[in-house]
């Protein structure tokens, strides 16, 4: 038993017209695309089965990267300011190395 389960618009795809498009469902596993173009008489049809998924890559596809975290201002400062100070400790030891 086949039942329509959409009805709309499509390209055709010899002519590229504008044509009649269904999706029907053919049986508990299978569903059929059908294209019908009046401008060029195509008759374009699809059969589509389920298929076993792949589950090396649905893993990777769990995978989700947080977006990289900016600095605010204040941070930005902090880390300059720090920076300046250890430039300047390294300065002072090397004096105090030298015996100046």
């Amino acid at each position: 038993m086949s039942v329509v389960v959409e009805r709309g618009l499509a390209r055709c795809p010899r002519c590229v017209a504008v044509a009649d498009y269904t999706f029907i469902e053919s049986g508990p596993n299978s569903l059929r695309y059908e294209v019908d173009c009046g401008k060029c008489g195509e008759a374009y049809r699809e059969v589509h089965n389920p298929v076993a998924p792949a589950f090396t890559a649905a893993v990777d596809a769990l995978v989700v990267l947080p977006p990289p975290v900016l600095p605010s201002a204040f941070e930005m400062r902090k880390r300059q300011a720090v920076a300046w100070l250890a430039g300047l400790r390294t300065k002072a030891l090397a004096r105090a190395g030298r015996g100046t």
